[in-house]
């Protein structure tokens, strides 16, 4: 970190109340040294960088808390998500799975930088992403996934899905690797790991023991009822709602995020809430793929801890939060959320699950923060606009980011990446999404 440059943003929007124009941003070592207000004399050193927003509005690096970047590579490059399965079983059982199982670390490694750099040019700073990959490889395709990472400049904390389906001796092996992957990065700034569930559906009660361990200390990323096979599964076997299954495993604390939880009820949201573990909703790619998202009437009553992902699928993470108030315009019966629950709540709740698991303070342009933050493309035509960051960021759904820097670092810049060769990156995520298509 010492050993970084300089940077100064200059001439910059930020969101408030009132908003402010005109600021000039210090960030060094890899956090925000200074914020100056319009008109403060900010000089430049030799070896600065310098940024000039031109009046752009500059947002807190995003954090995208469910993700597969893999998965969402391969979607991207090879037209998937028009390859309509169905039903949401029918994605996930014959038609996502067959493939990522085909996923050699080569092509992980390809795939997942594809989908790192459609996160950062989206303003995404840092992932929480819960990859799979070939029987076998379980060490190779945390290693992959991290390389794919670390070139593209994110932060992340990964995560392998362990599943019984193929045998137990499948997610013993997840669990394994899993465990030393991330205890092998406890401390580092940048990467780290945590245990994976991928669903309950074909996970035996003896793997869910395994991972409350290692659990405990690492954290775990669960895939939890994207559908209702692990509700079938874990009423049918265990007479339990699938995240009351996980709390009696030991497997709900404050780093448990829990993706999905397509059939979640209000006893669920209160075990939830009462562990301080997170829900993960992905309005938009639950609506595209055709599968109930957890009930936001029902979380915004009980209010647990609730933020938002992509599910891989698209990137923009601000237009999932708009997706989830439409969502909750649109209700037909129950309370209306407390007001900003989206704006105020949801949308900043990845940046503190990730800022405790990462140990930084992200999230936040001020002094001491971690120097997260993006640049977006275009400028407000008129008033500067009022509000949280949230509320704000939520009127630029979908504006590309121009700038971005992670810890300090330029990743972005003007639009084109920094330290990747896109075209290199596309070239090579086509060949891997090609051989893994073939395959079938």
């Amino acid at each position: 970190m010492a050993g970084l440059p300089r940077i100064l943003v200059r001439d910059a929007l930020l969101a408030g109340e009132p908003p402010r124009t005109g600021v000039t941003l210090v960030l060094e070592a890899g956090r925000v040294a200074r914020v100056a207000a319009a008109g403060e004399p900010v000089p430049s050193c030799p070896g600065d960088w310098e940024i000039d927003a031109r009046g752009r509005l500059v947002v807190p690096g995003r954090v995208d808390a469910h993700t597969h970047l893999a998965a969402g590579g391969l979607q991207r490059v090879a037209g998937l998500p028009g390859r309509w399965p169905g039903s949401a079983r029918g994605l996930r059982v014959g038609f996502r799975r067959p493939l990522e199982e085909r996923l050699d670390p080569a092509a992980m490694e390809a795939l997942a930088t594809a989908g790192a750099l459609a996160a950062v040019r989206a303003g995404v700073t840092t992932v929480l992403a819960l990859e799979r990959g070939m029987p076998g490889r379980e060490a190779e395709t945390l290693e992959a996934a991290e390389r794919a990472v670390r070139a593209v400049g994110l932060r992340a904390v990964l995560a392998l899905g362990a599943s019984d389906l193929g045998g137990p001796g499948r997610a013993a092996a997840a669990v394994r690797a899993a465990e030393a992957f991330g205890r092998a990065r406890e401390g580092d700034p940048r990467v780290r790991g945590t245990m994976g569930l991928d669903g309950l559906h074909a996970t035996t009660r003896g793997t869910l023991e395994s991972l409350a361990e290692p659990a405990r200390r690492l954290g775990l990323h669960a895939s939890v009822a994207e559908d209702g096979s692990d509700l079938e599964r874990s009423w049918a076997l265990d007479g339990q709602w699938p995240v009351l299954l996980l709390r009696q495993a030991g497997l709900l604390h404050p780093r448990t995020v829990v993706a999905h939880g397509s059939t979640l009820g209000t006893l669920e949201a209160e075990a939830l809430r009462d562990a301080d573990a997170t829900l993960v909703m992905t309005p938009r790619a639950a609506a595209f793929w055709d599968a109930e998202p957890a009930s936001p009437e029902i979380l915004a009553a009980v209010e647990p801890p609730v933020a938002l992902g992509t599910d891989g699928i698209f990137p923009d993470l601000a237009e999932e939060a708009v997706a989830l108030a439409q969502r909750l315009r649109r209700r037909r019966s129950g309370p209306p959320p407390p007001d900003g629950w989206v704006g105020r709540s949801v949308w900043e709740t990845g940046a503190i699950l990730a800022g405790a698991i990462l140990g930084e303070r992200l999230g936040r342009i001020e002094e001491g923060a971690a120097a997260d933050l993006a640049v977006l493309e275009g400028r407000p035509g008129g008033a500067a606009p009022e509000g949280s960051d949230a509320d704000v960021a939520l009127l630029w759904a979908g504006a590309p980011a121009a700038w971005v820097v992670v810890g300090g670092e330029v990743r972005l810049r003007e639009g084109a990446p920094v330290g990747v060769d896109p075209r290199e990156v596309a070239a090579r995520a086509a060949e891997a999404a090609r051989r893994v298509l073939s395959d079938g």
